[in-house]
């Protein structure tokens, strides 16, 4: 589907409002439609090039909204729902499985790798422009869109 997007395209690149694809959720994934999204120092960071996700990329990591769509194997949430996205976490590493989501050993891969990070679409991205790939997926969700795909895991209702 077609959305609008801030995508930033190189280290420190202004936000840009452009028109991207977003695929369709996976197993496991969720659309939301984001209804608002906080900025705060880590995306102005992430922006400079002082951490390590790809460019070009869609930012934004404080999104919440309503469940548009869901994929298969997703049973907790149903459209409509209204929802604040979370970071992901691989829920298997010694941390996940000790209650500590938030210190998931593959920390790195989950928010900053530009693509999603598990699952059987893992190292693919939802977000494309112009048919080709773009790096989204930003702390699980790339929230400065109109649309997001998350994982259903990191999805919670209020």
């Amino acid at each position: 589907m077609k959305i609008r997007a801030l995508v930033v395209e190189a280290k420190d690149a202004p936000f840009e409002r452009q028109e991207i694809e977003l695929a369709e959720p996976g197993s496991g994934e969720v659309l939301v439609r984001i209804a608002a999204s906080g900025v705060c120092h880590t995306d102005a960071i992430t922006r400079a090039g002082d951490m390590p996700m790809p460019f070009p990329c869609v930012l934004g990591h404080e999104g919440s909204g309503t469940v548009e769509k869901i994929g298969a194997g997703v049973t907790a949430l149903a459209p409509g729902d209204k929802v604040i996205i979370g970071w992901p976490s691989c829920g298997e590493c010694r941390n996940c499985l000790d209650g500590q989501p938030r210190y998931c050993l593959r920390t790195g891969d989950a928010l900053v790798s530009g693509r999603r990070f598990k699952g059987a679409l893992a190292g693919t991205s939802a977000y494309s422009r112009k048919g080709q790939p773009l790096n989204g997926h930003f702390f699980g969700q790339s929230s400065f869109a109109t649309h997001s795909s998350a994982a259903a895991s990191s999805i919670s209702t209020p």
